[in-house]
């Protein structure tokens, strides 16, 4: 299909509702988290336990969704898990309790779920291999654009107000703004234009689909581990570790944001090019510097080591989507991508418990990044290992092969053999 066929305006769509799963809630959080901790009285270990809480829901969300695969419509996933994020939301604009901060993050991270299995394949329904690295980079520049914004946002809600510690209104705004995004990805992506491709190959079992699924599998997991646990506690280490002032913490998530726009633009690009697992690597080595430079305590370090985090990071959960789908077909992708995070669920809550655990423990957030830092590197080296080519391109190298074609000769020289017998009989 030639490039100028891509449906992009699907692409963005969808990519607003990736801002609605991992912008709003998750990653809004740990920029309201200082704030929230004052006013709440929360610590550490309970910071850890509520971030914990949120990626226990999207656990529990990808199980749902991976058993529901093939019973439901893909849009129609899509769009109910949006409408349980917005109320998730509406819960978190006017909670007045630990409890309800903990039931409002368990809605996003529930919802986020039945968006991110699904918006992959609805963005890339009918882009050719070789572009949808690039198509997948889209949807992750999005919300990183969405994290430049909302810190922002947050900022300029708070001089209005003439209160740095407000956090609701934020949350009251994403509401509002998740609800425009629903209406307009009801009316811009129907469901009679996409395939139904969700397979009744359900389960766990699914990733087996993938060739080298265990390497596969202990990468997502590293990842998991490391991208609960970064920002979780990023405002914390900066403001009580450095003493940083919080306009400076809230402004580096914006820093974060523009890392992960251009990350996300250049190496969606590069693993069309390069390949996934070499561009995999790449950027888990580069998520790797960030995070042992964050207990350096330099500002200016500080602000190089969050772009890099935000470039490389922000794009490994689209690499490792493209990954999987160029390894399988349209019908096995959610089932399959939904088993890879179910693995992806134990880590993701085991990350946070453990940062709070390191900085409760030592009294300092370092220990935290630095065994961050070691996970990654390990993740990079073991990644290397993963098939380099799409199920279609091994296909046709298995076609191609010496092997093959003498295997092919052989064979029809016996049909040959076999007509030459025929005929002189």
């Amino acid at each position: 299909m030639p490039n100028d066929s891509i449906r992009w305006g699907r692409i963005i769509a969808v990519a607003s509702a990736g801002i609605v799963s991992h912008s709003f809630g998750r990653a809004t959080l740990p920029l309201l988290l200082p704030a929230i901790s004052d006013e709440l009285g929360i610590g550490s270990t309970t910071a850890g336990i509520v971030g914990s809480t949120n990626m226990a829901s999207y656990f529990l969300g990808v199980i749902i969704v991976t058993y529901l695969a093939g019973r439901m419509h893909p849009i129609r996933l899509l769009r109910l898990g949006m409408g349980i994020v917005i109320a998730g939301l509406v819960i978190l604009g006017t909670t007045s309790s630990q409890t309800q901060l903990i039931a409002g993050t368990a809605l996003t991270g529930l919802g986020g779920a039945g968006i991110w299995l699904t918006a992959p394949l609805i963005a890339t329904t009918n882009v050719p291999v070789h572009r949808r690295g690039a198509a997948m980079g889209t949807l992750t520049a999005c919300m990183g654009i969405a994290s430049i914004t909302i810190p922002i946002i947050t900022t300029i809600t708070r001089n209005v107000i003439g209160d740095q510690g407000a956090w609701r209104p934020v949350w009251i705004i994403e509401t509002l703004i998740a609800v425009i995004l629903f209406v307009a990805i009801a009316a811009v992506v129907r469901v009679e234009g996409v395939h139904n491709q969700l397979s009744n190959s359900t389960g766990i079992y699914a990733v087996k689909n993938l060739r080298k699924w265990r390497i596969a599998v202990i990468f997502y997991m590293s990842f998991a581990f490391i991208a609960a646990t970064y920002y979780q506690f990023f405002g914390l280490a900066l403001e009580k570790d450095h003493g940083f002032s919080r306009s400076f913490t809230t402004l580096t998530a914006s820093i974060l944001g523009i890392g992960s726009v251009i990350g996300a633009l250049t190496f969606g690009r590069l693993s069309d090019r390069l390949g996934r697992p070499v561009t995999m690597s790449i950027t888990m080595l580069l998520t790797s510097l960030s995070c042992i430079a964050i207990p350096i305590g330099s500002e200016k370090i500080t602000v190089i080591a969050i772009a890099l985090y935000g470039a490389a990071s922000f794009s490994i959960p689209a690499l490792v989507a493209t990954f999987v789908r160029d390894q399988v077909s349209d019908q096995q992708f959610t089932a399959v991508f939904g088993a890879m995070t179910i693995f992806y669920g134990p880590a993701s809550i085991l990350g946070p418990l453990a940062g709070g655990y390191l900085g409760d423990k030592t009294g300092t957030y370092s220990s935290t990044y630095l065994l961050l830092g070691a996970i990654c590197f390990a993740a990079a080296v073991i990644v290397c290992w993963l098939p380099k080519l799409s199920s279609e391109q091994h296909e046709i190298s298995l076609r191609n092969s010496p092997q093959n074609k003498i295997l092919n000769l052989l064979n029809e020289l016996e049909e040959n053999f076999s007509k030459f017998n025929k005929s002189k009989t």
